[in-house]
């Protein structure tokens, strides 16, 4: 039986290839696209792509039960934290950017976290991965800052509320330009897995250099 997978977050480069990765590493990939976009037929079984309205903890309980319906339910969560690109100062930042960022980096991923952890818990096994796709610097602008600093926080908090629970929660980041290279490495760490993890960070510097850090 084909090992299932679900993959969520606003739609960008890392999401597509991550896609194409694990559909080519013969998972069942069910994957969240803006619901204002039409459906792929990509005449692909082993891909479905739900609509999804980031905005909305109605819509984010539609893509558990949408996962459910089509494919009896995922073992694995995906779930991609990005960021739209705005290096602007503070004060140039309208109040309308800083409400969508954090709508779409942070609340959207809160709203579909809670339905997957839940869903985990009630059939007592699975393995969530948050993805770092946050653009990476050593002085990060404000909302990247935010975000990115919100994402490890994160990750600390759900290590520790779960460490006693059937499911496990890890995190990736990435230091490296390289988007192929840090699929091939989230890939890695998840598809070849052969037991559990939980609480790992696990940080992509290059192509010579992974490692995790606790």
């Amino acid at each position: 039986m084909k090992r299932r997978i679900l993959i969520t977050g606003i739609d960008s480069g890392l999401k597509a290839k991550l896609i194409k990765q694990f559909l080519e590493s013969d998972f069942k990939v069910a994957a969240t696209v803006n619901i204002s976009q039409k459906k792929n037929k990509s005449g692909n079984s082993s891909f479905i792509e739900i609509p999804w309205n980031c905005r909305s903890p109605l819509s984010a309980k539609n893509v558990i039960l949408e996962c459910l319906t089509k494919m009896d339910g995922f073992d694995e969560a995906l779930t991609i934290f990005s960021s739209e690109q705005n290096n602007k100062p503070i004060h140039e930042i309208s109040s309308s950017e800083i409400e969508n960022a954090i709508d779409s980096s942070l609340k959207s991923s809160l709203f579909i976290l809670k339905e997957i952890i839940l869903y985990f818990q009630k059939i007592e096994n699975g393995n969530i991965s948050l993805i770092n796709d946050i653009q990476q610097s050593e002085i990060l602008a404000p909302l990247y800052a935010v975000e990115s600093g919100g994402l490890r926080a994160l990750a600390k908090s759900l290590f520790a509320s779960y460490q006693n629970e059937a499911l496990t929660i890890n995190s990736f980041t990435s230091s490296s330009g390289a988007p192929e290279d840090y699929v091939e490495f989230i890939y890695k760490n998840i598809g070849t897995r052969t037991k559990a993890v939980h609480g790992k960070t696990f940080k992509f510097q290059d192509r010579k250099m992974p490692f995790f850090l606790s």
